[in-house]
């Protein structure tokens, strides 16, 4: 994931989402895509919580968090919206997906 490169706070929330204890990291994801102000910074931490090898969990927020974006910060960067494309189709993640896309739409301008 991202090295945490912009002062002990944010170095914290990413150490706590790389860790593992799903509780924690969760409440890291949403402390960050609330609190982080480097938003390009965060779209790319989004996109790589949102890979295979991440807790199925973190994950979820992840995309929700996709979609929280779109709603706080009326932009979201291409590359997410098409990784929130591609997992409509994941079994698991798809209704999320759907959601967090839905969110693009009526805050950011389309997907």
């Amino acid at each position: 994931m991202t090295d945490a490169g912009d002062g002990p706070w944010r170095a914290e929330m990413v150490e706590l989402v790389r860790r593992g204890d799903v509780a924690d990291a969760t409440d890291a994801l949403l402390s960050l895509t609330y609190h982080e102000p480097d938003r390009s910074w965060l779209q790319r931490f989004l996109l790589e919580c949102l890979g295979s090898g991440v807790n199925r969990q973190v994950r979820a927020l992840a995309v929700t968090c996709a979609g929280h974006v779109a709603r706080l910060d009326h932009e979201i960067g291409p590359a997410l919206v098409a990784r929130l494309r591609e997992l409509e189709k994941d079994l698991v993640l798809g209704g999320i997906a759907e959601d967090a896309l839905a969110d693009v739409v009526s805050f950011a301008g389309g997907a």
